[in-house]
């Protein structure tokens, strides 16, 4: 649907957060004669716009049925409400990909268990240095519905693309970029299956002039990517044309990153001297294996991004031996950690400080392969800090990879970085 197709419709946005928020600016932007009803569970959220309706608070999924449009954000589940519905459901990235189709801008869609943000800010960052028109958008920058008028022949969108924003689209990106795949958000999708094939629109729509660029080394990312009928091009660390050591990254995952978006730069026609040195003077991503300082003889490391066992292993292999205290815990997604559990008791650690929610379950699997690593609870960031201070060995390092997601303590996983910073340097 077509953003200037709106206008005069009885419109519901479900959810007013970041991307609610946008879409609201794009509707009053380009449908000024548009009926807005913002519809949000948070009954204290502000609107500023005093000709919008509000359903706010308990009753806020009621009389859907009144309304010609239903705009869901992403972060709201499926719900019966919202389900019995479905004929009037669409999303911000729909109408973003519908009202710029005519436009011949170039979308390149970036998802991925892990790795997404660090391959779409370097694809954006080379695409820069090689003097594209290009907009960094999505998850990681700003809405992309803010971009509409942005879309010419030659821009070029990088758009990191969520499990959430891809189940209820109807339509992939001329470019796709698979980064990895495992097991995360089961809790929101219900199973495996319901959280690949999410992952799957972001190839399934694709038209055989397409292209899908996908880690090689994933059961899933091969399935995604065999849904494309369009071309199919496998990357590796070993398309990375650099040295871990030439680069501000940390950890050999991150050379996987680098492949993939140095295939996709020479796709473009991106000089590789070009991109070679654009990959060597890219700028770190906050809450990513991110050195804070040494601070009371002790070296941390902020990877509050890690929300899974996986990427938490994933860090530990980075650091090697250099880890004394490794921080977990969070929101109980059901996770399996005994593979991590098991990647612990074989490490160097010695102290694991574990928040609540998982973090009981964290170290009882620790503990179950016999391991005799020091386990310490704490229910705030400032008490997490105080221990590790207490206890982490001089020149070894604090490193925060929680394996669990942040928001039974957190707002996100930003604030919970931030919150550990502070604390450091308190």
């Amino acid at each position: 649907m077509h953003i200037r197709d709106l206008n005069g419709k009885n419109v519901c946005i479900l959810g007013f957060g970041r991307e609610g928020q946008a879409m609201l600016a794009a509707l009053r932007l380009h449908t000024p004669e548009c009926e807005i009803t913002i519809a949000d569970q948070n009954e204290h959220i502000t609107v500023d716009d005093a000709h919008c309706w509000k359903q706010i608070g308990t009753g806020w999924l009621e009389n859907l049925e009144k309304f010609d449009v239903l705009i869901k954000s992403p972060g709201i589940p499926p719900t019966p409400q919202i389900d019995a519905q479905s004929s009037k459901l669409t999303s911000s990235t729909q109408i973003f990909f519908d009202s710029i189709k005519d436009t011949g801008a170039t979308v390149i869609g970036v998802t991925g268990s892990k790795g997404k943000s660090t391959t779409s800010s370097l694809m954006y960052h080379i695409l820069k240095a090689g003097h594209k028109e290009v907009y960094l958008v999505g998850n990681i920058g700003k809405p992309a519905i803010e971009h509409i008028a942005d879309a010419k022949a030659d821009t070029i969108f990088v758009l990191e693309m969520s499990s959430y924003q891809l189940m209820d689209m109807t339509v992939s990106p001329h470019i796709a970029i698979v980064t990895s795949f495992f097991p995360e958000h089961l809790d929101y999708h219900g199973s495996l299956q319901n959280y690949l094939e999410a992952k799957m629109h972001i190839t399934k729509f694709q038209s055989k002039d397409d292209t899908v660029f996908y880690a090689h080394g994933f059961d899933g990312t091969k399935q995604i990517a065999d849904k494309s009928p369009g071309q199919k091009i496998p990357y590796s660390l070993h398309d990375a044309p650099v040295a871990l050591s030439e680069t501000t990254l940390i950890g050999e995952h991150n050379l996987q990153n680098i492949g993939g978006a140095f295939l996709v730069s020479k796709f473009l026609g991106i000089d590789a001297n070009t991109a070679i040195e654009a990959i060597k003077n890219f700028t770190p991503l906050p809450h990513r294996l991110q050195m804070i300082g040494t601070f009371h003889n002790i070296q941390w490391i902020d990877d509050a991004i890690s929300t899974t066992p996986e990427s938490t292993m994933a860090a530990l292999d980075a650091l090697g031996d250099q880890v004394s205290t490794l921080i977990v815990g969070g929101q109980n997604r059901g996770y399996d950690f005994e593979k991590l559990a098991a990647r612990i008791a074989e490490s160097h650690i010695q102290h694991i400080i574990a928040f609540p929610g998982s973090g009981p379950s964290i170290v009882k699997a620790i503990q179950n392969t016999g391991s005799n690593v020091n386990t310490y609870e704490a229910w705030d960031m400032k008490a997490v800090v105080e221990i590790a201070k207490r206890v982490t060995e001089h020149d070894k390092i604090c490193l925060l990879s929680t394996a669990s997601p942040s928001y039974n303590i957190f707002k996100n996983f930003e604030d919970k970085g931030d919150q550990f910073a502070a604390c450091i340097r308190a």
